[in-house]
């Protein structure tokens, strides 16, 4: 009785382990009739396994297939952290029955699983199998002068009982001694063995989940390789991966080398394509910042050149497109410095307001009025004043929170539209640049989608997806610099960092008092650009005291109202300006209303109609 409670427990045990349907067909009878399994081993330390299974599906009840577990990792006493590996590879499976023998590797903490069979066809009855593969690193080496062969042929994992199992083991010499084991895990009790020069092992009537483990050894001196295979890591660590030892050392090979390969032909075509197309062009021979008379001078690309002070700035270059010119970006400073410079030249007024509490922001009235200048408005000026005045005049600048971030967009669109319009960049610089942005950011993505879709491939071959998103880094940061200017845009460059020279280093002894109040509001906003507004209007209140001791008041620009003018009205309208700045930053990219709401509020605005009788410059 107490036996039979000791199968009882082990048969419970079994079924948690390995499952109700595996003990199910112990239950209703199927069986492995005949194991029939031979090794034939190497002088290199691998072997040839051929089984050959005779399986009685139970009766009444299709199945699909079988399982095939094999060990092929175990634990590795001298070297806790490491783990012995028996590779397996070269399967092949026939059916002398006719049944589906199509093949399925999973790994299975330390066995490799075959799933032998098809998922949309049944077996029954009796079927046989064939089973071959190659095992790599199986012997093992003593101090006696002997390398056994020691090896579970059934393994833990058959489900059902074994009738009979038949082992032949050949080797490069005659086995000298051989054992059987079978049982349990771990048991002692022995089957047949024969030695000599193919060891045979025989067992019968193993019920589920025993094993049988053979032992032959043999001379070491007929083996050329006894050393064990040995990876880092715990011999239970799951592998689903599917893939052969052989493959994921071909995919860590190819990984490796992508790695290494990917980012080395990204930075080299890269640097290429910058040296060829990414520098700016110049004219050869002639002073920075000067054009050919005849327009046809030759044309080289690198080289720095020298920046010579400008005291004013080139003919028909805006502020705002100046600062777009130099850093080849339009950006939100540049629209505030064109609200100046079009206030500057009479298209509107701004007046501050006092402050409501300690904490909050500044704010400005913006008046629409009517400019005496006959030079016609460019496109995006055009854009920036129909922009602000949409909800009518005046307008406060915190008014336009959450409605001016579509005309930024496009008023930025249409400065860098005529930046190429005037031939300084031959495409849009901000295009250029996005393309390969969006070329890099294609290269990562495709790392980040092998692992969605490929991840066995792609953690095999782990140095791939990481090459690619280096590759695409190196292709994002270089592409920033593949924006290149004309001849025609580095000599406008090189006046306009002249003329930023000059608004730097400009002292008030410089500046002609009869001249003062008109420089003043005409480079104010090109101040604004460089972010030199405030020392701008501290020369000119030097200059304005000056004057003012010799009798020569200069005469205030009358389109900027400060809160507080003072003694020196010049400073408080640079600190104003220079709040303007910042501020309308912040308001300009506020959440934005849809494009079409802004066109249509400014197509309705009395204040738009107006602007849109002004002048502009068409292309």
């Amino acid at each position: 009785m107490r036996g039979v409670r000791i199968l009882a427990v082990i048969g419970m045990l079994a079924a948690l382990v390995f499952g109700p349907a595996s003990m199910a067909s112990a239950a209703t009878g199927e069986r492995i009739i005949s194991w029939v399994s031979t090794y034939d081993v190497k002088a290199d330390g691998t072997a040839r396994v051929t089984e050959q299974l005779t399986w009685q599906f139970a009766p009444g009840q299709d199945a699909h297939g079988i399982k095939r577990w094999i060990i092929t990792r175990q634990g590795y006493d001298p070297q806790p952290d490491k783990y012995r590996t028996y590779d397996l590879d070269d399967i092949s499976v026939t059916s002398p029955t006719g049944a589906p023998a199509d093949v399925q590797r999973t790994e299975s903490g330390a066995n490799t699983v075959l799933r032998i069979g098809d998922p949309n066809t049944t077996v029954s009855g009796t079927q046989k199998y064939t089973i071959s593969y190659t095992l790599h690193g199986v012997v093992n080496k003593q101090s006696n002068g002997t390398t056994e062969f020691y090896w579970n042929v059934t393994g833990a994992q058959v489900a059902v009982p074994i009738d009979s199992v038949r082992v032949t083991v050949t080797g490069p010499a005659a086995s000298t001694n051989a054992a059987c084991y079978y049982g349990a895990a771990k048991s002692t009790d022995r089957c047949q063995a024969s030695a000599g020069g193919d060891a045979t092992f025989s067992a019968s009537n193993l019920p589920a989940y025993q094993e049988v483990s053979v032992v032959s050894a043999m001379p070491t001196s007929a083996f050329t390789n006894t050393d064990p295979i040995l990876r880092d890591g715990s011999a239970d660590q799951d592998d689903s991966s599917g893939l052969t030892p052989d493959q994921k050392a071909a995919l860590a090979k190819v990984g490796l080398a992508g790695g290494i390969a990917l980012p080395v032909l990204a930075a080299s075509g890269m640097g290429a394509l910058v040296w060829k197309r990414g520098r700016d062009e110049r004219y050869a021979g002639l002073t920075p910042g000067l054009t050919p008379t005849d327009g046809e001078g030759e044309v080289v690309r690198g080289g720095k050149q020298p920046i010579a002070v400008q005291f004013n700035p080139p003919a028909g270059v805006r502020a705002g497109l100046m600062g777009t010119l130099i850093d080849e970006s339009a950006d939100t400073v540049d629209v505030s410095a064109t609200v100046v410079d079009l206030a500057a030249r009479g298209y509107l007024r701004m007046r501050e307001i006092e402050k409501r509490g300690m904490f909050s922001a500044g704010d400005w009235e913006l008046t629409a009025t009517q400019s005496q200048e006959t030079e016609p408005l460019l496109q995006y000026e055009q854009v920036v004043l129909r922009g602000l005045f949409s909800q009518g005049s005046p307008i406060q600048l915190s008014q336009l929170k959450n409605h001016f971030a579509g005309t930024l967009s496009n008023a930025k669109s249409e400065m860098y539209a005529e930046t190429v319009h005037r031939g300084w960049f031959r495409q849009n610089p901000a295009s250029v640049r996005a393309r390969w942005q969006m070329l890099g950011a294609l290269l990562i993505g495709a790392a980040i989608a092998s692992f969605v879709f490929v991840a066995n491939l792609a953690l095999a071959a782990i140095g791939l997806p990481i090459g690619l998103v280096i590759a695409g880094l190196i292709v994002m940061f270089m592409g920033r610099r593949m924006a290149s200017r004309t001849a025609l845009g580095s000599a406008m460059t090189a006046q306009s960092l002249g003329f930023k020279q000059y608004l730097e280093t400009a002292e008030a002894g410089q500046i002609k008092f009869e001249e003062a109040s008109q420089i003043f509001s005409k480079y104010l906003p090109y101040a604004v650009v460089f972010g030199i507004a405030e020392r701008w209007a501290r020369v000119f209140g030097q200059v304005a005291e000056a004057a003012a001791a010799q009798g020569r008041p200069i005469v205030m620009p009358m389109w900027y109202i400060p809160i507080n003018p003072g003694f020196n009205g010049f400073e408080s309208i640079g600190s104003g300006v220079d709040a303007f700045g910042t501020v309308s930053a912040g308001t300009f990219v506020s959440t934005p209303a849809r494009p079409e709401e802004a066109v249509s509020a400014a197509a309705d605005s009395p204040v738009a109609v107006w602007a849109a009788e002004a002048p502009v410059v068409g292309r």
